[in-house]
């Protein structure tokens, strides 16, 4: 299995990006750089940062093409602080269901459950409000106390036309972003 991993990682034209961030004791604060967070993640070729919506924290990609655009899919990654550990993924699961069902009450929510390349837990939460022309899918990475998070803002639109010209959707790409994501301290 690891094999055919490491040959499908190889065959990905993209780029590798470092994620180094988190958040102090305090709360609001970033820092950049410490060490309990840092990760490595594979965004495929043709999705870019967009500079003007990334912080020390956040880093905010678009098609390259779409950077320009502010009604465009993005996809989002990010790192939380959580009560729990990687032993507590059942509990950790729960209360990121729980608090998208109470922060998307119009939506259609779907919960799924996999393991990254690296055998962490990686949860993927789903919320679509046909009324709107958007759907969120975010994707969580488990670790000791804290998440690696992509989340996809996936217009409608945007997915099928992908669809439709045999490409990746949204969606696809943050999956891939969360299933090549290595914490770099395991």
């Amino acid at each position: 299995m690891r094999k055919s991993a490491d040959r499908y990682r190889k065959s990905l034209i993209g780029i590798t990006v470092a994620a180094v961030c988190a958040v102090s004791a305090l709360g609001s604060e970033a820092v950049l750089g410490a060490a309990m967070t840092d990760g490595t993640y594979t965004v495929r070729e043709g999705w870019s940062e967009d500079a003007d919506l990334s912080t020390e924290t956040e880093k905010v990609y678009k098609k390259a093409e779409n950077l320009e655009m502010d009604e465009t899919s993005t996809i989002s990654c990010s790192f939380i602080d959580t009560n729990y550990t990687a032993m507590e993924y059942e509990q950790l699961r729960d209360m990121l269901t729980n608090n998208l069902i109470y922060s998307s009450p119009n939506a259609a929510i779907s919960v799924s459950g996999t393991y990254t390349d690296a055998k962490d837990y990686l949860y993927v939460l789903v919320a679509d409000d046909s009324a709107q022309n958007s759907r969120e899918i975010y994707y969580y990475v488990v670790g000791d106390l804290e998440c690696f998070v992509a989340e996809v803002k996936e217009y409608r639109d945007e997915a099928t036309a992908a669809q439709e010209n045999m490409e990746d959707t949204p969606e696809a790409v943050g999956a891939e972003i969360a299933r090549t994501f290595t914490w770099n301290n395991s």
